[in-house]
């Protein structure tokens, strides 16, 4: 089956929540979004419902991406063109490029770009706006991960006031369990205010592509940054200025470099610097003129965020990673991952606990840790470490006693090779880098310690 048009059908603002319904051709599907504590209506008498309309627009445009894993030959937005600048559609096409360079290798696609963008309508103007009032308060995503915990403990240690907001989505399970999770992680810090998005998506998690297209290798959607369009009706609605997430320097390598395309596929580019950068300045000259996006762990590898989060051991029991089964599955790259550079920083009683069994005894995970090394076709796709990071995370299990078959691998096929500058590398993922980041200065003088 061949898909040709996806087309957004409506956008509906209630007073909670948008409601998109999407066609794929013959077929329909909506996605929910719902602001826990925002009423879009009196939004709209503040900013003008043209305006709010403008918002969904681009939130729409953008969380229509993920039917692009169908590789349709048109994306029809004729409903939503006038609410939309010809930049938009322009950012478009970057975003699913950089995104979705996994989804053309695993399928083995050369030959597809990106869907046509169509329209019946014609296209509307760039319009930015102002944010209204001066709250300085910093909004901060949480997914209840290591990092983003970690982004909220370095704004409060600074003494910079922050706002949580943290994000379910219907594919990870029941939102409800999802916020339970995350808040468990937000009352270790102490916010100005807590909110929620929920996200309801009935393509994502329907068993729509197992069925009718079996051999495709699943769905992307580039979350990160339909995140930051979404993210804009609480800036809106609070006032913020600033919108803070946890994405570190470790993003912005990819798995592997295509031949056939000459391209470097990333499974994480919607969290890199780059992406950071094209999506803060679009919405500066399109939408916000006031506003700032950037990520507070930038300057930073993974290897330093691991040993930076082992000062707070009392929060091992209270984060989760996984994108699989929440809170952990113990059987995929992130878990693995995770534990690995637990294991390297952080009280080994605590880090067992949640684990229960040596995941470095793991037969499952073998293939995976070896792929971590560099000893497969490419690293796992997830949002993990580069090679020489995970490296130096094993060389510090090593020195702290602990053993396993994984590290055995470890000791045979890379420490024993004597070429290996150890102090290079550790020099190069255990320092703050303070040149390659977009943190506004003041921010940065004032966390760049704690970092």
């Amino acid at each position: 089956m061949k898909i040709s048009v996806l087309k957004i059908d409506k956008c509906k603002i209630q007073e909670h929540h948008l409601e998109i319904i999407y066609s794929v051709d013959e077929f329909e599907f909506a996605t929910k979004i719902f602001y826990h504590d925002v009423s879009l209506w009196e939004l709209i008498e503040k900013y003008s419902r043209s305006y709010i309309e403008k918002i969904v627009a681009h939130i729409a445009l953008f969380e229509g991406m993920k039917f692009c894993s169908l590789f349709p030959q048109y994306y029809d937005i004729s409903s939503i063109a006038k609410h939309l600048e010809s930049e938009a559609l322009d950012l478009f096409v970057q975003i699913y490029q950089g995104v979705f360079g996994q989804h053309w290798y695993e399928n083995n696609i050369t030959n597809y770009q990106h869907p046509e963008i169509i329209s019946y309508q014609e296209m509307g103007a760039s319009d930015p706006r102002e944010i209204l009032g001066d709250n300085q308060t910093i909004l901060t995503g949480c997914g209840g991960g290591k990092d983003s915990i970690l982004a909220m403990k370095i704004l409060e240690q600074a003494g910079i006031p922050f706002a949580s907001l943290q994000y379910s989505h219907s594919v990870y399970g029941k939102a409800d369990f999802q916020h339970k999770l995350i808040s468990q992680v937000v009352q270790c810090i102490k916010p100005i205010e807590k909110h929620q998005i929920s996200i309801y998506d009935n393509f994502t998690e329907s068993p729509f592509l197992k069925i009718y297209f079996p051999e495709n290798s699943g769905i992307i959607a580039p979350e990160t940054p339909v995140s930051i369009f979404q993210s804009l009706i609480l800036i809106l609605d609070r006032g913020y200025h600033y919108l803070c997430l946890a994405h570190e320097k470790s993003a912005n390598t990819g798995n592997l470099y295509w031949e056939e395309l000459g391209k470097e596929v990333n499974h994480q580019w919607g969290k890199g610097l780059l992406a950071e950068q094209i999506l803060n300045l679009f919405i500066q000259e399109h939408l916000l003129t006031n506003f700032t996006y950037f990520s507070i762990l930038q300057p930073i590898y993974d290897f330093r965020i691991f040993q930076n989060f082992s000062q707070y051991p009392e929060l091992i029991p209270r984060i989760h990673s996984c994108n699989v089964h929440k809170p952990w599955c113990y059987k995929c790259p992130k878990c693995g991952y995770v534990w690995l550079g637990l294991m390297a920083f952080s009280p080994l009683n605590m880090v067992e606990k949640v684990f229960k069994n040596n995941l470095f005894d793991d037969l499952d995970l073998i293939p995976i840790f070896r792929e971590m090394m560099g000893l497969g076709q490419h690293t796992p796709f997830e949002c993990i470490g580069e090679i020489q990071e995970s490296w130096l995370l094993m060389r510090k299990c090593l020195d702290r006693g602990i053993t396993g078959r994984v590290l055995d691998i470890f000791k045979e096929e890379i420490l024993s090779n004597s070429q290996i500058n150890w102090e290079e590398i550790e020099a190069k993922y255990n320092r703050v880098y303070e040149e390659e980041h977009d943190i506004p200065d003041w921010i940065f003088e004032k966390i760049k310690e704690q970092l």
